[in-house]
């Protein structure tokens, strides 16, 4: 099982010059989104707020039983979810196992990093393909989606484990952590990567606009 959720940035104001938007999150979270100096940043903080609330909502839960994690992220004991954002999106998943999701714009990709950070083959796969900004951001997500599928986030170094391509999608090859499944797609520009502990496909996400979750 996976659910999807994603809401634009663009449909709302920033919180600081509309207060009410900061009653639609908790406290902790409130505090977070008023600490971004640029208003984007606010309202990205906003959105994942957002849907982590309308997660708890549908599974029964407040956010009294968030507890989070050494590098900051919301976690809930047997609840399976996870945030992310670029850009206007906010994207999150909720699943019923380890799950982590990344998205990312696709433009101008800093090929310097594959270079120096990723593992020899996925450097060869995007060296052969003509789209270089897309192979790049596409397994950036994937990686990325891993490395917080795992708990470990940016402390699992980008060359501990592969990303294999294949003519099927996308395989997890070497790796010293758990296995996975991967799911990518792509909306508006964006490149949008799961990862999960069981096999699943990803299928158009729920578009959340913001008057269709608090009306």
């Amino acid at each position: 099982m996976q659910k999807l959720y994603r809401i634009n940035i663009n449909h709302f104001e920033d919180p600081l010059k509309n207060e009410r938007l900061l009653d639609l999150v908790g406290i902790r979270r409130r505090e977070k989104v008023i600490r971004y100096r640029m208003p984007d940043d606010r309202k990205r903080s906003l959105g994942a707020g957002i849907i982590i609330r309308k997660i708890l909502d549908e599974n029964g839960l407040t956010e009294s039983c968030l507890r989070y994690s050494d590098n900051e992220k919301p976690v809930v004991d047997g609840l399976f979810f996870n945030v992310s954002h670029a850009g206007d999106y906010v994207v999150g998943v909720l699943s019923d196992c380890e799950v982590g999701c990344d998205i990312e714009k696709n433009a101008n990709a800093p090929l310097e990093v594959a270079e120096h950070y990723f593992y020899h083959s996925e450097l060869a796969y995007i060296k052969a393909v003509e789209d270089k900004d897309k192979a790049f951001f596409t397994l950036w997500t994937l990686k990325e989606s891993y490395m917080k599928m795992t708990g470990r986030g940016m402390s699992l170094p980008l060359d501990s484990f592969e990303v294999v391509p294949t003519a099927d999608g996308f395989v997890l090859g070497k790796s010293s952590e758990r296995p996975c499944f991967f799911e990518t797609m792509e909306f508006d520009g964006y490149i949008f990567s799961v990862s999960s502990e069981r096999a699943f496909s990803l299928h158009n996400p729920l578009e959340i606009v913001f008057d269709d979750i608090y009306v």
